[in-house]
This record gives C-alpha cells, sequence and structure tokens, in this order.
C-alpha cells in the first residue's frame, strides 16, 4: 500500500461509514414520528379521557413537552405527524424490518406492530378513488427517502401527484430543497403536459441536486431528535447563505422600496 492508497482508503472508509450513520439517523426519525402519529390517532379514537382533551389535544400536549428535554414537540409538528401517519399507513406492515429486535421489545408499539395496520378512512377513500395508482414498496420509501421528503409529500392532497414525487425522489436521490423546487415549479403538471416524460424526467435530473448525508444530518428534525444545540453548528457562512437563498422571499415580503446591492461589502472610507 502506498501513500495515495492510504488516503483513499480513508477517504472511502470516512464516506461509506457517513452514509451508513445518517442512514441510521433517518430511519429512527422517520419510524419515531410515525409512531408518533399513531399513538395521537389512537388516542383521538379510543383514548379513555380524549373527551376531556378534545379539540386542544395537541396544544395541551406540546405544552407538557415544554417541561422535558426534548426538542421539537411542538403543536405543529404534532399535526405533521399525524398526517404523516394518515397519508402512509402502510409503513406498519414493514416497522419490525427496521427497528433492532432488542429496541422493538422496548417499544409501547410492540403488539401494534405485529398486528395488521388500522386502515384510516382516507386510505380508504384514496385507494377507492384511485385504484390504479402504483404503489411504491413501503421498504423502499424507508430506505431511500428521509423523514422530510415524507413531510414535504404528505403535504400533497392527491395520491397521483404524490407517489409522482415519491418515485423522482428516489430516482434522483433529490435532496428536500429540490424537491421543494421542483414541487414550486409544478414539476407534475409540466411532466402531465409533455409529449416526452422520460426525456423531461433526464432533463430534470441533470440539474437536480442530490441528497447527501450532511442534508439528513443537519437540518432541524435530526438536530432536535438527538438533542444538539443548533446554534453550535449553523455558522456565520451558513446563516448568510441561507438569508440569499430566501432573498426573493424577503423582498416580496418587504414590499418596494429594498434593493440588493451585493454580498457583504467592505467599507474603504473608514
Amino acid at each position: 500500500m502506498n501513500f495515495s492508497a492510504l488516503f483513499e482508503n480513508i477517504k472511502s472508509t470516512h464516506h461509506t461509514l457517513q452514509i451508513s450513520a445518517s442512514n441510521a439517523i433517518n430511519l429512527s426519525i422517520t419510524i419515531r414520528n410515525w409512531i408518533i402519529g399513531y399513538y395521537i390517532l389512537e388516542f383521538e379514537q379510543i383514548g379513555e379521557d380524549r373527551a376531556t382533551y378534545g379539540k386542544k389535544l395537541l396544544i395541551n400536549l406540546a405544552k407538557k413537552f415544554e417541561n422535558t428535554q426534548i426538542k421539537g414537540m411542538t403543536e405543529r409538528r404534532f399535526r405533521e405527524y399525524r398526517r404523516f401517519y394518515t397519508i402512509y399507513p402502510q409503513i406498519g406492515e414493514v416497522i419490525n424490518d427496521f427497528i433492532p429486535k432488542e429496541a422493538i421489545r422496548q417499544l409501547p408499539t410492540a403488539k401494534f406492530v405485529k398486528h395488521e395496520i388500522r386502515r384510516l378512512p382516507t386510505a380508504e377513500s384514496d385507494a377507492d378513488k384511485y385504484i390504479n395508482i402504483p404503489i411504491i414498496p413501503s421498504s423502499k420509501l424507508l430506505s431511500k427517502l428521509s423523514y422530510s421528503h415524507f413531510a414535504e409529500i404528505a403535504k400533497i392532497d392527491d395520491p397521483l401527484k404524490r407517489v409522482f414525487y415519491e418515485m423522482e425522489s428516489i430516482k434522483g436521490n433529490w435532496s428536500v430543497n429540490e424537491l421543494e423546487r421542483q414541487i414550486y415549479s409544478l414539476y407534475y403538471e409540466r411532466s402531465g403536459l409533455s409529449k416526452d416524460k422520460i426525456k423531461l424526467s433526464d432533463i430534470v435530473n441533470k440539474k437536480a441536486v442530490s441528497l447527501t448525508p450532511k442534508d439528513i444530518i443537519n437540518n432541524p428534525v435530526a438536530i432536535e431528535f438527538l438533542g444538539l444545540n443548533d446554534r453550535a453548528i449553523v455558522t456565520e457562512s451558513d446563516l448568510e447563505q441561507a438569508i440569499l437563498d430566501n432573498l426573493q422571499w424577503f423582498l416580496l415580503e418587504m414590499g418596494h422600496g429594498f434593493c440588493f446591492e451585493a454580498r457583504q461589502k467592505k467599507n474603504f472610507n473608514r
């Protein structure tokens, strides 16, 4: 082994295990949020004291978590987790395949995941209305998409449109930002109007930004899940880039009279 080979071996080992670690974290986040959504739906349907909380259930739940060290348990997130479970109830069919056996024994849902998933009315009506929609295996969805992908796709009401973005995200290995960009640019609608859908898909994916391990690790959901201090992770350059990336929306919000000239300019008049 020469020096170049040593360098390449170390680099390859780092990248391989970094991907493995980020995938493990993503799976844990996705499964956790799905199970939380299940808990909430089950409580709303059969909880012993559900009548006491009614429509304020998620508000009270969020307030209860304010006194804990667990981050990110807000009313908005709980609504998001509940919708995630509602849209993807089939994930429960393969959960056992993705959770270590020792962890399954400790989960309150251990009995639940061994039984058939309770199909929600929304899932049944979707299935009846869109009978010919291709179904992506749950195991593939879990292994290929991050939770942030699921959260973004779950906002889409049309099941056929959801499957389209699931497939394209997996095929192009899209980052979440890329997924959002394609949704906002009406890629689904453009594909429906295109005479050459394959060519359009190839063009889109050549320009697409791919998902990387840092996209999974360095995002708010993962930071909260791991109990990290997000201020220790975000650098000044990260903040500046985020502002620039969202400059168009910022200017629209601020209205007329604002002008962006350039990045940080030196003051030479001092």
